[in-house]
């Protein structure tokens, strides 16, 4: 999918908001309940990363375009875990994939994002809702993924009940107004379904703890430590950062393999007939 085609679903999504329909929440628990994006998103919306990106030196031909490199820096998930010497062994003698061979290829994918990547899209329809309820904290992706965050007490399942998917299987409980999740049972894989060389590689071993809490009414910050005893020498930490979404008063689904449909005519979001 194009960076493009990426931003025109998001100018889609708030052109279908009411003014002011959207309340946000009480504080508590209650307070990280509605729709938020990533703090990377928000830079590629406004522009700031297309401006960052300009600034960056020519790449030699093949390599990922600016804009591309640019968000690799940004985007923690995108970068190197700490591997243990056996691990780095291997990475070091597989074989090495070929690099996009233009812009287009790096942005063109529609896999579901799974997790952990999909609480670090960087892209306008990667903003999620979170819906909290006395038994589970649900979050909802505009892909038609669901993470579940059980709360009401129930342990994971015992391992002859479970198998790796691509969500994993989370529980959590509440410490004040700090949302402790923990996560297993992940499918193993890269973090993303994404052409980038080198992305990090998770075993079905791999564990994830999240602190997830208000920093402001506006900001939600989730801490992730993830813990791979198969491939990492110590835990790695991420701190991720979302900004509420106030303009948007609705989850719009997106389904990345429909045709393309939509174009940007003289700054307005226009739909093409079937």
């Amino acid at each position: 999918m194009s960076c493009a085609r990426q931003i025109a679903i998001a100018v889609l999504v708030a052109g279908m908001a009411a003014p002011g329909a959207y309340a946000r929440p009480a504080h508590g628990p209650q307070g990280m309940a509605g729709l938020w994006e990533t703090e990377t998103s928000v830079a590629l919306i406004s522009g700031e990363l297309d401006t960052a990106a300009a600034s960056l030196p020519s790449a030699p031909p093949g390599a990922p375009p600016a804009l591309a490199r640019e968000l690799a820096e940004r985007v923690k998930l995108w970068g190197n875990p700490p591997y243990n010497a056996e691990w780095q062994a291997r990475l070091r003698n597989a074989p090495r994939s070929a690099a996009p061979s233009a812009a287009a290829q790096f942005f063109k994918t529609c896999a579901p994002e799974g997790f952990p990547y999909a609480m670090e899209s960087p892209f306008p329809e990667g903003l999620f809702q979170a819906v909290v309820t006395p038994a589970e904290t649900l979050l909802l992706f505009a892909h038609g993924e669901v993470r579940q965050i059980f709360t009401d007490g129930r342990k994971h399942p015992a391992s002859k009940d479970r198998w790796p998917t691509p969500l994993g299987d989370s529980i959590g409980r509440w410490a004040g107004a700090t949302l402790l999740i923990d996560t297993i049972a992940r499918k193993a894989g890269p973090v993303a379904a994404l052409p980038i060389p080198g992305i990090a590689d998770l075993s079905e071993q791999a564990h994830f703890t999240e602190r997830v809490r208000l920093i402001d009414a506006d900001t939600l910050q989730d801490e992730m430590i993830i813990d791979d005893p198969q491939r990492f020498s110590h835990p790695w930490q991420i701190s991720i950062r979302y900004r509420r979404v106030t303009d948007v008063d609705r989850l719009i689904p997106v389904e990345c393999t429909e045709n393309d449909r939509d174009q940007v005519v003289n700054g307005a979001l226009t739909i093409v007939a079937p």
